[in-house]
């Protein structure tokens, strides 16, 4: 819950059950037992995440989630990595092998809500949750440099999803004034009408309607606290006479509080919190009517409770605060009254999360990889597994022709080898066909393209069904090599990438890493003769750009700190148009040159014109003319 604890409550009303209907308690992690009253042996998946319980990182971890209750969250391709890692590294070896993420249930997740980011990747770390949600890209202020520098600083954590989320604000007023006001009112009016409506609660009562925690929650009807419709709303609005919203809420719903403004309600901007729901309601408290006189009655006998309460209408001259608030927040609090459930001037743009797991990569441990071409084997492999390439039936086909192909391009030089030593074998070859050694020679060169052509079939590479993203940290203190070999590659094959440092580096002894971003599309992991003669003349786009990066000798420390799944084409990074040589590049070269020789003819023209008219003249007149 809000602590951080694993136990879940459920709210019930009065009139709920209370024996007999409760759903049974989930299995702990690790254990066996029943989740909402199902059978299973599957644990719970304990998911730290950033902010309010049910704020904003709430609506990432809900959405990773339901997609785990839909199919199994991504590995990043460790399941086909063929690589054992060493007992040393092997702390908790169920999270280091393929296919764990199969063994937990979605439907019964344990939440670790108000986490900052460094807490909720240190989490994972010590194994005290399984999967971490961080935020990592926001679409007004760019990357989340604090969550990849703490990404890119621990050894075995890696990104295996992305989530896009968001969430929209509302207006809420808190109970502990509205009562106030509702109670001091005039008999008859609209606000003392208010006072004997039903609250409504989560229970069994509520069931039928789908007022129960964990159902999606339908943003016309607010479901918890006084239940009230739309004029009630307009009514409470208008009485409204301070606004306190966030840094976040006064850039989204700018246009509302300046209306606002300009009726002479007072709007003031508060600092940015983890849970501005809790400050705000203290606040409220703090203004509550202090003459208010409220008694109890207990009958021992019938077992009823009877509250007694009496305010003068001295109440009525109080301010009555409003409250910009994530809508879930609000909804899911009985203390807010919703009186305006969407409050933002437009469509909110959506954070962009990063769903992260325990998960090793061999290539730092295992001196099999030390090479440049094994760690580019290692993670083409993986990364190909992630885009669903790996042992694809085109592919497979492709490389069966090329090994068939090969045997036959073989068998070819074979015999132009004996026909170029004078083997004529029993039966002479026919005279025009030429000699021996011609016609052996011809053979054997054939042969050879035969198994060329072979070899870049049984190369082949593609299938993939989608695009795979992947950060890479590069270092640039010591002698590490600038990034550019590596940027300009991804730029001339039209790859989408971007780059971010991931510290301030000002007046510091050495720069900062930087994280380059690339967005793979399944083209990119294509190769084949067509490719051959278009793209590159070895291996895929894909596999070469990871070639570039883990290029030893640039001592360059390369990090992949995530692989995720790019799911449905949701592309984010634009895509730059590609710049080939023989094309792009040579059109563009021949365009330069024409207008660098424009501009240094016409200057030319500036000094020569000049001359030719003084020249021209000066024969005029020493008679050469005549």
């Amino acid at each position: 819950m809000a602590d951080g604890a694993s136990s879940q409550s459920i709210r019930r009303s009065a009139h709920g059950s209370h024996g007999g209907h409760d759903p049974a308690p989930a299995a702990d992690h690790g254990g066996h037992g029943h989740a909402f009253g199902q059978h299973h042996h599957k644990e719970r998946p304990r998911v730290a995440f950033t902010g309010e319980e049910f704020g904003f990182g709430y609506q990432a971890a809900d959405l990773f989630a339901r997609r785990g209750r839909e199919r199994p969250v991504y590995d990043a391709g460790l399941a086909v990595a063929k690589a054992r890692t060493e007992q040393e590294f092997r702390l908790y070896a169920d999270r280091f092998e393929g296919g764990e993420n199969k063994k937990f249930d979605f439907s019964a997740p344990t939440w670790q809500p108000l986490r900052t980011k460094e807490q909720s990747l240190m989490a994972v770390k010590q194994h005290t949750a399984d999967f971490a949600v961080v935020p990592f890209y926001h679409p007004y202020f760019g990357y989340d440099f604090e969550t990849l520098r703490a990404l890119g600083s621990l050894i075995f954590l890696l990104g295996v999803e992305q989530v896009e989320a968001t969430d929209n604000f509302c207006l809420a007023v808190h109970e502990s004034q509205l009562y106030d006001l509702i109670q001091s009112s005039h008999p008859g009016t609209g606000f003392s009408a208010l006072q004997r409506r039903f609250r409504k609660s989560w229970g069994a009562v509520d069931a039928g309607s789908g007022n129960a925690p964990g159902a999606r929650y339908d943003a016309e009807m607010p479901r918890a606290g006084l239940p009230i419709d739309m004029s009630d709303q307009k009514l409470i609005r208008d009485r409204i006479d301070v606004v306190f919203a966030g840094p976040e809420a006064s850039r989204r719903c700018k246009s509302k509080l300046d209306g606002l403004r300009s009726i002479g309600v007072e709007v003031q901007e508060t600092a940015a919190m983890i849970e501005p729901h809790r400050e705000l309601a203290r606040r409220a408290r703090a203004t509550a009517n202090s003459t208010r006189q409220t008694n109890t009655f207990f009958d021992p006998t019938s077992g009823e409770t009877k509250f007694f309460s009496s305010l003068g209408a001295e109440a009525q001259g109080g301010k009555l605060f409003g409250m910009v608030l994530p809508y879930e927040v609000a909804m899911r609090s009985s203390d807010y009254v919703i009186v305006d459930h969407n409050y933002d001037d437009g469509q909110a743009a959506k954070t962009r999360f990063m769903v992260v797991e325990a998960n090793p990569d061999h290539t730092l441990i295992e001196d099999a990889y030390r090479t440049t071409d094994q760690k580019t084997r290692y993670w083409y492999r993986r990364l190909s597994a992630l885009s669903k390439a790996a042992g694809s039936l085109e592919t497979r086909g492709v490389k069966t022709v090329g090994a068939i192909g090969l045997g036959v391009g073989a068998g070819m030089v074979a015999l132009g080898l004996m026909g170029l030593a004078g083997y004529q074998g029993q039966m002479s070859l026919p005279a025009l066909l030429g000699t021996v050694t011609q016609t052996g020679f011809a053979l054997a060169l054939a042969g050879l393209g035969v198994g060329a052509l072979s070899w870049v079939l049984t190369q082949a590479q593609g299938g993939a069904k989608q695009g795979v993203r992947v950060m890479f940290r590069f270092l640039r203190n010591s002698t590490a090599a600038s990034t550019g070999d590596f940027e300009n590659y991804l730029r001339n094959h039209g790859v989408r990438y971007a780059v971010v440092r991931t510290d301030e580096d000002s007046e510091g002894h050495e720069p900062a890493p930087v994280i380059i971003d690339v967005e793979f599309t399944p083209d990119d992991f294509s190769f084949n003769p067509v490719t051959t003669l278009t793209s590159r003349l070895q291996n895929s786009v894909a596999n070469g750009a990871l070639k570039k990066a883990f290029q030893r000798w640039k001592n360059r420390g390369v990090l992949v700190v995530a692989a995720m799944p790019i799911e449905h084409g949701a592309y984010q990074l634009p895509k730059p148009g590609k710049r080939r040589w023989w094309s792009e590049g040579l059109s563009a070269w021949a365009a330069d040159a024409v207008e660098t020789w424009f501009i240094r003819l016409s200057r030319l023209l500036l000094y020569v014109i000049p001359v030719a008219f003084a020249a021209y003249a000066a024969w005029m007149l020493i008679g050469g003319g005549k």
